[in-house]
């Protein structure tokens, strides 16, 4: 079986997910490769793309895009945006040698890469659809917090008629990675007819593996007398993250008890007292300094999955979140965690408050987690999919 993943980029959230899916299949036997726009990281068994289009059509392209809205210009007027995508593209994957040699195909985040009316029209093999937002469910939006669907009315409904006519009597199974998703995708008019099977995010817990507490914060020089909340901030200033409102919420706790550790992108001033780390350059510092906490706060407001959930609590943290999406699937208020009643700063300092209180057990909620996010039981089920997915084409074949 030879499993071609394709992915925008290799860094973000997506990316962690799908190289960490990929990693694991690889240690399995199984012949998995992936296939970047962007290519940066030494990442085994992954390429760069390389346009196979002539001079003269690259030329045409780039003639041509200059009379087009592209992605880019309507982030640009529109800075409440977290991001925004066409369905169309100048790059035909279908010609690429990894496509071509492939059983299975994964899509994944594939913003800037996948041009859907010629790759679907093109496409032979089966393929896998891995939703890490709700882009696949509309017209070019990856969320819908914050997400001006007034003013960009007339292109969402374009994208999203060129789009249907894409996927029309394709054979694409759909994966969210949570109920959620899920949710969205069935209520989607683009999607809803196509199978979907959800498959959450998982761990390697060889890497993810606590160390000591107190050796963590020396590292990062954190008070050893306190109670340590931390809080990751990469897009802070994005609406759905809620990253304010976790700052406005623990403002609203007895600070001559509690340590606040900030780490991510986050330049702007912070209240008095709160540590900034910065940014984490690996797993291995990551782990050391979940290691280093007491609890995690995951504050966004719409989050399909949240990978750094299931990190916080392989390392033993539990978690204090909005009930959203991803948080519903992987948290059990009072063992691992409290969920906030709604999305309001009020309810997420009273979560805070509850969790204080509760008596969590770090080894019980290590064990949990890894019985349900082990990468090796999502490699397993990926696996069973695919190998579904083709039985079902050799049938429809003879």
């Amino acid at each position: 079986m030879k499993v071609l993943h394709i992915n925008t980029n290799d860094r973000g959230g997506a990316a962690t997910a799908i190289i960490r899916i990929h990693l694991g299949l690889l240690k399995k036997g199984v012949d998995s490769k992936i296939l970047f726009l962007n290519k940066r990281k030494d990442i085994p068994q992954s390429f760069p793309f390389e346009n196979t289009n002539s001079i003269s059509k690259r030329i045409l392209q780039k003639v041509m895009g200059l009379f087009q809205t592209s992605a880019k210009s309507i982030m640009d007027n529109n800075p409440e945006i977290e991001w925004f995508s066409l369905p169309t593209s100048p790059y035909d994957i279908t010609q690429h040698p990894l496509y071509k040699e492939a059983d299975i195909i994964q899509l994944n985040w594939v913003s800037g890469f996948l041009d859907e009316p010629s790759f679907f029209r093109k496409n032979t093999k089966p393929i896998v659809w891995r939703m890490p937002d709700l882009y696949a469910c509309g017209g070019g939006y990856h969320y819908e917090k914050g997400f001006p669907f007034s003013k960009l009315k007339p292109m969402l409904e374009k994208n999203e008629k060129l789009r249907i006519g894409a996927l029309k009597n394709s054979s694409i199974t759909f994966v969210p990675i949570s109920e959620w998703v899920k949710s969205k995708a069935e209520a989607s008019p683009i999607i809803s007819i196509f199978p979907k099977q959800v498959i959450h995010n998982g761990l390697d817990f060889t890497v993810w593996q606590p160390i000591n507490k107190w050796e963590a914060r020396k590292q990062f020089q954190i008070p050893l007398d306190k109670k340590v909340i931390l809080l990751g901030a990469d897009i802070a200033h994005i609406q759905r993250k809620g990253f304010q409102m976790a700052i406005n919420a623990i403002q609203t706790l007895d600070n001559s008890e509690i340590c606040t550790v900030v780490f991510g992108n986050y330049k702007s001033d912070l209240p008095k007292g709160v540590i900034n780390v910065g940014k984490i350059h690996s797993e291995t510092e990551l782990v050391r300094l979940y290691s280093a906490a007491d609890y995690f706060i995951m504050p966004s407001i719409e989050e399909a999955f949240g990978q750094v959930t299931i990190e916080a609590l392989a390392c033993g943290l539990p978690v204090i979140s909005f009930p959203n999406g991803g948080s519903l699937d992987i948290i059990k208020p009072n063992f691992n965690g409290i969920l906030a009643t709604d999305f309001s700063k009020d309810a997420l300092a009273d979560a805070l408050k509850r969790g204080l209180q509760v008596p969590f057990n770090s080894e019980m909620i290590i064990k949990d987690i890894r019985e349900r996010f082990h990468i090796e039981q999502i490699v397993e089920t990926y696996l069973s999919l695919y190998q579904r997915l083709l039985d079902r084409k050799l049938l429809d074949s003879n």
